[in-house]
C-alpha cells in the first residue's frame, strides 16, 4: 500500500480534538493510563481484549490493588488472579495469558521487566511478538505506550475506519494497515491519533448504525463497506 500524505492526519487530528476532546482526556478511561511500566502496559492491554474500557479499567485497578508488582500474579494462587480479572470477562483465558507472558518474560529476561529490551526497538518488537498470545496490536500498544517507540496499534475500530476512509483495501490484514499508518502518521501524533481514532470508531464510525451525517470527519470519508 502506498504511503499516505501526513498532512491529512494533521488535519484529522485537529478536527477530532475539536469534536471529541483531547487524547489525554479520552485516555483516562483506559487501563493503560494507570500503568507504571512497559510490562504493566502489556498486561493492561491484554485485559482490554474483548471487553469495554469500563470493565477493563475496573479489573486493572483491582489488579493494581491486589498485587504490589506484576510478578506476584504468577507467584500467588491463580484463583486470586481469576477473581481479580473477572470484571473484564474471559478471566480464564486472560489469566492464562497473564501467567504465560509473565513466565516467558522472567525466563528469557531474568526479571519481571522489559527494561533490558527497551533501548532497541527492533529487538523489543521481535521479543513482544514472540510472547505467547501477543499479537501485533498488543505488541504495538506496548511499544507505543510502554516503551515510547514509534508504533501505531490497529484494533477493529481503526481497521474499519482505515477501510472506510479509503486508506486501505477491505481485504487488508491488520498488520499491513498497522505498518501503513505507522509510516504515514507523524510520530508525534501516534499516541494521540490512536486514541482519537479509537474513540471515533466507538462513537461515530460504528460497525452498524454508523453516524456518517454527524461524523466530524465525514466529509473526508469514502464510506467504503
Amino acid at each position: 500500500m502506498k504511503r499516505l500524505d501526513s498532512t491529512v492526519f494533521q488535519m484529522l487530528h485537529q478536527k477530532l480534538v475539536t469534536s471529541l476532546g483531547t487524547a489525554k482526556e479520552l485516555h483516562l478511561s483506559s487501563p493503560l493510563a494507570y500503568t507504571d511500566s512497559a510490562l504493566e502496559v502489556l498486561l493492561a492491554t491484554i485485559i482490554t481484549q474483548a471487553t469495554s474500557d469500563r470493565n477493563a479499567l475496573k479489573a486493572w485497578l483491582r489488579f493494581k490493588e491486589t498485587y504490589t508488582s506484576p510478578g506476584q500474579a504468577l507467584e500467588k494462587d491463580e484463583s486470586l488472579l481469576l477473581e481479580v480479572l473477572r470484571p473484564a470477562g474471559l478471566e480464564h483465558q486472560k489469566s492464562r495469558k497473564f501467567r504465560e507472558v509473565l513466565a516467558a518474560v522472567r525466563e528469557r529476561l531474568g526479571e519481571y521487566s522489559l527494561d533490558k529490551i527497551s533501548g532497541n526497538p527492533e529487538e523489543a518488537w521481535d521479543f513482544l511478538c514472540s510472547l505467547p498470545g501477543v499479537g501485533p496490536k498488543t505488541a504495538a500498544c506496548t511499544m507505543l505506550f510502554g516503551l515510547g517507540h514509534p508504533a501505531f496499534p490497529v484494533d477493529t475500530h481503526i481497521q474499519r475506519i482505515a477501510v472506510r476512509m479509503g486508506w486501505a483495501p477491505a481485504t487488508s490484514k491488520v498488520e499491513a494497515i498497522q505498518t501503513l499508518l505507522q509510516q504515514s502518521i507523524p510520530q508525534q501524533l501516534h499516541q494521540d491519533l490512536h486514541i482519537l481514532l479509537l474513540n471515533l470508531g466507538r462513537s461515530y464510525c460504528r460497525p452498524r448504525q454508523r453516524k456518517c451525517d454527524v461524523c466530524p470527519v465525514g466529509t473526508h470519508c469514502r464510506k467504503d463497506y
